[in-house]
């Protein structure tokens, strides 16, 4: 019996399946899509609809750190801005930065909050679109594609 069972277990230990899953998130909220095995996709509508129904109810400051505990996480194994800059010019400075931005998530909250929030204002739910693909040929993996309704 499956009696208060939350989630799919994913085949992995907790701390894996935890980083597979915002990894996941976040590239979702990127792209606005997400080509993945049916039981991941099953598992991160879940997730992103959660996500999605935050930023309607409520745009305000506790809205956005909930959203950034997620798409940012920490960033204390990444190095100082400082040694990472030093010596360089300009124009590096500026790719460093940007790219930088992309790993550290900030912008996903800008997005979600800006972007993809006020596309949904209007819709009571079901945010998120899941469509079956054909098995992946190699090991026949269920696949899924799951996107963004307009």
């Amino acid at each position: 019996m499956r009696h208060k069972v939350d989630h799919r277990k994913l085949g992995l230990p907790t701390d894996q399946r935890m980083a597979l899953l915002t990894n996941l998130q976040r590239q979702f909220i990127r792209h606005g899509y997400l080509r993945t095995t049916l039981g991941r996709a099953k598992e991160l509508q879940r997730l992103v609809e959660k996500l999605i129904t935050l930023t309607k109810l409520e745009d305000g400051l506790e809205a956005r750190r909930r959203a950034r505990k997620v798409l940012v996480g920490h960033s204390s194994s990444s190095p100082k801005p400082e040694k990472a800059l030093a010596g360089k010019t300009a124009a590096e400075k500026t790719e460093i930065l940007a790219a930088r931005s992309l790993i550290n998530g900030e912008d996903l909250v800008k997005h979600l909050f800006d972007n993809i929030g006020p596309r949904v204002k209007n819709r009571p739910g079901g945010y998120t679109r899941l469509t079956k693909l054909a098995p992946r040929r190699g090991d026949a993996a269920p696949q899924a594609v799951l996107e963004l309704v307009d």
